[in-house]
């Protein structure tokens, strides 16, 4: 029995220094299950990051051996890459890692490891960024996986999002999803979607400069794809909903997802052309009213705006950052969103059956909302809001 204990302790020794791996490594099962619970804090001295920054961060929380074998790699180096023949003692993988052209850092294995991983970030235009990381394993024990995170530098933390292919349709049932985060400077996210009797189908989500959005599926392999866009396109269905000076907003149904009632909003500068994608509902979104007790709006986060088809879609017309969004996604209350689309901060407002004015003057949002009383017949109010989505305290009953 002492043999037996000695021979197991020596081989997980072994392990562990030929792996470069710590103590604490977890299972991809693991994280995979629970990544989403998680914000992660960020240490930066002034707020800026890099890939290797925040897959440190990372795997301060969510610890692998695939990371860890690219931080033993590479170690404080912005730039490191090794192949097959040139490969560290210990190493049993290719490490690439380019913090400053391409925001990117992988790990394929070769044998003596398990485990690959790609990460990247995508500096946003607003001066945030989405930091994203996938993760496969060599005995296909864990169907690959992506986390998906958003920075800000303002607070040094990345919260974790819905990745915008969550909802994908798969052509195939049982079929098997691997990611690619873009190739040097093309930040083009491939999903490759395998069947189970080994055809390949291709989902492309172009990078739009605050967030990824589905381009289109075909059957060309990434380094085939000479048909992908570099500009973002205004889909043809696109509904104007509301204009300024300077900017048009649109609505559009279609893309992954629109089996699910999925919605997208979309931005247009007159003077130049250049069009913006914003974001897409999620009209599966867990609904908040039990949060919201105080008559103040509530903050949700952009990839949980279940705004039904958007029938309302304005610009603020006193800030220009600010856009109101509404829409019925459970065939029963309006949903309403106040939404920065410069921060990408969100609030839900506390009433369920829309908006009744905006008003420039005052800067004052006007809101129905039904309630119910102590008879349990069902009347009406209109209740007033600030651009900030705090109740005024001003109520007023609707006459019938």
């Amino acid at each position: 029995m002492r043999k037996a204990i000695t021979l197991l302790l020596c081989c997980w020794a072994l392990a562990f220094d030929a792996q470069g791996m710590e103590p604490n490594i977890l299972p991809l099962k693991v994280i995979n299950d629970n990544w989403k619970s998680k914000p992660i804090p960020v240490k930066s001295s002034d707020g800026t990051v890099d890939v290797m920054t925040l897959m440190r961060a990372f795997h301060a929380v969510w610890p692998t051996a695939s990371v860890q074998a690219i931080i033993g790699a590479a170690g404080d180096n912005s730039y490191y890459q090794h192949d097959e023949a040139t490969m560290p003692p210990g190493c049993h993988g290719i490490v690439f890692v380019d913090c400053e052209d391409f925001g990117w850092a992988y790990f394929h294995h070769m044998e003596g490891a398990a485990q690959d991983v790609e990460a990247r970030v995508y500096q946003c235009d607003n001066g945030c960024a989405y930091f994203v990381i996938s993760f496969a394993e060599a005995d296909d024990e864990v169907q690959p996986f992506c986390c998906f995170y958003y920075y800000d530098p303002a607070s040094q933390i990345m919260r974790p999002e819905n990745t915008p292919f969550h909802n994908l349709p798969r052509k195939w049932a049982n079929s098997t999803l691997h990611y690619y985060l873009g190739f040097e400077y093309d930040q083009t996210i491939v999903v490759e979607e395998t069947s189970p009797a080994g055809e390949n189908w291709y989902h492309k989500y172009v990078f739009t400069g605050m967030a990824h959005v589905y381009d289109h599926s075909s059957a060309d392999a990434y380094e085939d794809m000479d048909e992908m866009e570099e500009e973002v396109r205004l889909p043809d269905d696109a509904e104007l909903k509301d204009e300024d000076d300077n900017r048009e907003l649109y609505v559009n149904v279609g893309g992954v997802g629109s089996e699910n009632g999925q919605w997208s909003v979309w931005m247009r500068d007159k003077n130049t052309g250049f069009v913006t994608y914003l974001f897409a509902t999620e009209n599966t979104a867990a609904p908040l009213w039990d949060q919201m007790r105080n008559g103040n709006g509530i903050k949700t986060s952009m990839n949980l705006i279940a705004a039904g088809n958007c029938f309302t879609t304005l610009f603020i017309p006193w800030d220009a950052d600010k856009i109101f969004v509404e829409g019925c996604p459970d065939n029963r209350n309006v949903w309403s969103y106040i939404i920065d689309i410069s921060t990408r901060e969100v609030i839900q407002l506390p009433t369920n059956e829309g908006l009744i004015a905006i008003d420039p003057g005052k800067q004052e949002i006007h809101m129905s909302h039904y309630l119910y009383d102590l008879e349990g017949g069902r009347y009406s109010v209109e209740r007033v809001y600030t651009i900030d989505g705090r109740f005024t305290g001003k109520e007023y009953r609707i006459a019938d």
